[in-house]
């Protein structure tokens, strides 16, 4: 993985991309997504994942997808999947991007924030 890449966007891709776990959370069709499959064997694994990232439940976890730059996909499915243009299986090189859109995403966010304040 590339060295830049935050911690929380390689836990996710290794859990994606570890076969053993398909039947929990697996890549979705497209590739560029992942699907979790069975939600309370996902909370019942992962529980210390969720106390790594700062995260106490899957209601955070699914927050701290949403701030790292992950977007629900295919909601009327039923299933929980989340995914990004830079999130694509075989090619983790790419999280490097996802994490450069996000970081400017929030220092542009940010920068506005401190405009308005000084106004």
């Amino acid at each position: 993985y590339p060295e830049s890449c935050l911690r929380f966007y390689k836990c996710i891709y290794e859990m994606v991309n570890d076969p053993s776990s398909d039947s929990i959370i697996s890549w979705g069709k497209s590739n560029n997504s992942f699907v979790i499959n069975d939600q309370e064997e996902f909370i019942r694994r992962n529980k210390k994942m969720f106390s790594r990232f700062f995260c106490r439940n899957f209601t955070e976890f699914i927050s701290r997808l949403n701030f790292y730059g992950f977007k629900q996909m295919n909601e009327s499915s039923g299933l929980w999947e989340f995914g990004d243009k830079y999130f694509v299986k075989g090619r983790p090189e790419l999280m490097v991007e996802m994490h450069k859109r996000v970081s400017m995403k929030r220092f542009a966010e940010s920068s506005k924030q401190m405009e308005a304040n000084a106004k």
